[in-house]
């Protein structure tokens, strides 16, 4: 269990000002680190986590920390590495170097699209319902890996593509991530419709939770301040 995360009936208004799920211009992010930490300080963020995308063969990681250790000095936010790196098998393997994996504080796995045979397919391409089972058979198999500390924004695939994701497969994920002792993000960038429905199931399992915006620009920060609202109970 990495010590960054809380459980859900834990929380409290010093966790809430954090996100654990940003992106910058080393992967698919529009804000450099230096950016993202100005921007979490204007903020009042006490911690970050910067989370670019990588993949087995991902080259910048030794960059990627070096900017990281200078930025901190120049900022008053902790800020963690990390990274996000795609569910790629149906066996739960994480697409991210045993090297980075060791090296990184915090270790995002998310579906993204969806491995079949030799290719990659986006999630539309399938039934709504095909679609659902197929992130549900993904999520649970990377759980039960275990190689990562944050389950990236559950669901997210069939909510962006279809609006929905069945509370008992949420549940199931649940009840899982609780059993591995892995995070459940709840990301601004995917759950707001379905976030009191989540937020039932959480208290529910009490399981451990990081808050993250999925930010790529300064307005999906923005995003998370929305949420940091309503995990308060300011709706």
């Amino acid at each position: 269990m990495s010590k960054y995360f809380k459980r859900f009936n834990s929380i409290d208004a010093d966790y809430l000002r954090a996100d654990r799920h940003i992106h910058s211009t080393f992967s698919d992010g529009e804000m450099t680190i230096l950016q993202v930490a100005r921007e979490a300080e204007k903020r009042n963020l006490r911690q970050i986590a910067i989370v670019d995308h990588v993949r087995e063969g991902s080259a910048y990681f030794d960059k990627y920390c070096e900017d990281i250790m200078n930025v901190c000095q120049q900022v008053g936010v902790e800020i963690l590495i990390g990274f996000e790196a795609k569910i790629k098998n149906f066996q739960g393997d994480v697409d991210a170097s045993e090297d980075v994996a060791k090296r990184a504080q915090i270790r995002v796995a998310s579906v993204h699209r969806f491995p079949l045979g030799r290719r990659l397919y986006e999630a539309g391409m399938f039934d709504k319902k095909i679609c659902q089972e197929i992130e549900l058979e993904l999520s649970i198999a990377a759980l039960r890996n275990g190689s990562f500390d944050v389950l990236g924004h559950p669901g997210g695939m069939s909510l962006r593509a279809y609006g929905e994701f069945p509370l008992e497969f949420f549940e199931e994920i649940i009840l899982e991530c609780k059993n591995a002792d892995i995070a459940f993000e709840l990301n601004s960038s995917y759950c707001f419709a379905v976030l009191k429905d989540l937020r039932r199931l959480l208290k529910k399992h009490d399981v451990l939770v990081s808050l993250g915006s999925d930010a790529h620009s300064v307005k999906d920060i923005d995003g998370f301040m929305a949420m940091q609202k309503i995990m308060a109970g300011d709706e």
